[in-house]
Order: structure tokens, then sequence, then C-alpha cells
């Protein structure tokens, strides 16, 4: 059992937001600081275009086109972008077995509420909640929250052994992966991936 690494995409996603706000607050300070005269009043007084730039624009009728084509393409890459934020990968539930009778497919939430039934029985857990992500390939995610002085390593035995051994046992996947979080009150999180 290994510590688990956290989702790739949030962590893409916050680099590249981090380096934007960087840049983008960097663009304004050095503006700023150009409008307010530190840098001398001749420039604070100038144009934002250089003469060249506004002869070279006037002078060629496709500038100002190929700039909102420009400005149009970064806000559909923007759009595309938004939306994936929109998505998510919780599963809707599962298809337990499928034959010639027919379909059986489990909602996503009898599973999870009966998970979090079962571990919050385990005594010191205050509270639990399981989601079931993926669509292809799905795992089970359980948060746990112990009460201060509980021993962490035995709820996660219990979670790890008996109680996902049960939900492996109902949905008749014995290899169906888990990530396992225990939060004590008050602590910092822990996170155990189980295979």
């Amino acid at each position: 059992m290994t510590g688990a690494a956290p989702c790739t995409t949030d962590r893409r996603n916050r680099v590249i937001l981090a380096v934007l706000g960087v840049l983008l607050t960097a663009a304004g300070v050095v503006a700023l600081l150009v409008g307010v005269g530190l840098f001398g009043d001749g420039r604070a007084d100038q144009s934002v275009l250089d003469p060249d730039v506004r002869g070279f624009a006037a002078d060629h009728g496709w500038f100002w086109p190929v700039v909102g084509v420009g400005c149009g393409l970064i806000a559909l890459l923007a759009l595309v972008w938004l939306t994936q934020q929109m998505r998510t990968d919780r599963s809707p539930g599962l298809d337990v077995t499928h034959d010639e009778l027919g379909d059986v497919h489990l909602p996503a939430a009898a599973l999870t509420d009966a998970v979090a039934d079962d571990v919050a029985g385990i005594a010191g857990v205050e509270g639990a909640r399981a989601e079931l992500r993926g669509r292809s390939e799905p795992s089970l995610d359980i948060a746990v929250r112990v009460t201060r002085g509980t021993d962490v390593q035995a709820v996660a035995g219990k979670v790890c052994g008996p109680v996902l051994g049960r939900a492996r046992r109902a949905l008749g996947r014995p290899d169906l992966p888990a990530q396992v979080n225990i939060r004590p009150v008050g602590v910092a999180r822990r996170r155990r991936r189980v295979r």
C-alpha cells in the first residue's frame, strides 16, 4: 500500500493557473508602474501601441482580422478547458452481470451508501463517505473521519480488509481498486491506496 499521488489533471490545472496568474500579475504590475510614471513621465504618457505597430496595422488590412481570429481561438481553447473542468470522473454505476438473461446494473449510490454505512459502523469512526470513480476502470474512494485518540491503523485495517472485501465480493470484482483517505478530526489527511 503506497501513498496515492494527487490527480494529475488537478495538478496540471493548478500549475497552469499558477504560472498564468504569476505572468498576468507581473504584466499588470509593470503596466501600473509605467502608468504612474515610475519609469519616467515620457513613458507614462505614451500610447499603448507603438507608432510603428499602428502604422503597420493601418497599412495592412489583414492585421486586425488575424488578431480577431487569434483571440477567437484563445477564447475557444479557454471554453474547451472550462468544459473539461465541468466533467467528473464519478461513475454512475457498475454493470454487475451481463449474460443471456439480461444485464444487472448497480447504481453508484447503492454501493457507496452501503460502503459508507459499513465504515461508519467501525468503532472510532465519526463519519465516512464513499465515491465510485472512473467509467471504464472503476475504483472506489473512501474518505473516513475518525475521532481523536482512535487507532488509525486499526481502522485502516478494517476498512481495507473486511469492508472492502465485502464490497468486492458483492460486486464480483475481487480486483476493484480503492483509495482510502483517513483523517483524524483536526489532522491533515492520510491516504492509502489499496489494490
